[in-house]
């Protein structure tokens, strides 16, 4: 019997049972997505550096990060004409944009797709276009395989750089020791397979950007990418990253009390294979 791990589903479903994984089940959990298709893939770049509402600040060094992000991009093997970098864009064209994308029929033969989103944000996945608030959720789900049937199967990378909140991050002490499926599988797949969403920082929390330099997580991951961004699995490039943002500790030259503040990113990945961006032939 099998029952739903939810308090607001009370009904249970009789007659079902899980499937004994064999040896050669568990050694179909370790596959790879394709990357030898015709394109590395296509990119997205929504640069929000200008914004209509005064209490917003303009973003400095916002266009650093996105330039050094598309260099990143084209050392991975993505061609440049197919990085689009949208500058200062409202909800609407946002959401118009990323529309369009999952009614494209013509996104074929692609190793992946990427989406940065370099904005203020807000607590709970809030992110701001030049006019206005839109969850990034609902950004999101324009490129679920139900609505984007071209990009079914295609991992789809989600790099959001935004505040999630006002909580500094003062960090803590580290301590010395700190420092070092089924036999015929399912013709189906769940609506948020093939997801990576990386934020620059946790829930509630801030991030924090150089108004010359650009901000600490686009640039490590830019960095990372490329120098390392064909040798890796992503996810180890990911925890890199990670690694590397939180052993830096941030200063302001505005307001004293975000000095030697650190910041921590977050993945959330709904990947089934490993990516890898392996150079192409």
């Amino acid at each position: 019997m099998i029952t739903m791990d939810a308090q607001c589903v009370s009904e249970y479903i009789t007659g079902g049972q899980f499937h004994q994984s064999t040896e050669e089940d568990l050694t179909k959990c370790f596959g790879k997505y394709d990357m030898t298709h015709k394109k590395r893939g296509v990119a997205f770049i929504f640069n929000n550096e200008n914004f209509k509402h005064s209490e917003l600040k303009t973003r400095l060094g916002s266009s650093k990060d996105t330039q050094d992000f598309k260099g990143a991009l084209i050392k991975l093997g993505f061609h440049e004409d197919d990085i689009n970098v949208h500058t200062d864009s409202t909800v609407q064209e946002m959401l118009d944009t990323l529309e369009k994308i999952g009614k494209n029929n013509s996104l074929t033969d692609l190793d992946c797709f990427i989406c940065v989103i370099l904005s203020h944000g807000g607590p709970d996945d809030v992110i701001c276009g030049y006019d206005g608030t839109v969850k990034l959720d609902k950004l999101l789900s324009y490129l679920r395989p139900d609505r984007c049937p071209s990009l079914k199967g295609v991992p789809k990378l989600f790099i959001i750089q935004a505040c999630r909140g006002t909580t500094s991050d003062v960090g803590v002490e580290k301590n010395d020791d700190n420092s070092t499926g089924p036999e015929e599988w399912s013709p189906t797949i769940p609506v948020m397979a093939d997801m990576l969403v990386v934020y620059s920082s946790c829930n509630k929390y801030l991030s924090y950007r150089n108004g010359k330099d650009g901000s600490g997580f686009i640039q490590a991951l830019s960095e990372i990418l490329m120098k390392y961004g064909t040798k890796y699995e992503i996810m180890k490039l990911l925890t890199a990253v990670s690694n590397r943002v939180a052993s830096l500790d941030f200063q302001s030259s505005d307001n004293s009390k975000y000095n030697s503040c650190k910041q921590m990113p977050q993945i959330m990945s709904t990947l089934i294979k490993e990516l890898m961006f392996e150079p192409k032939k």
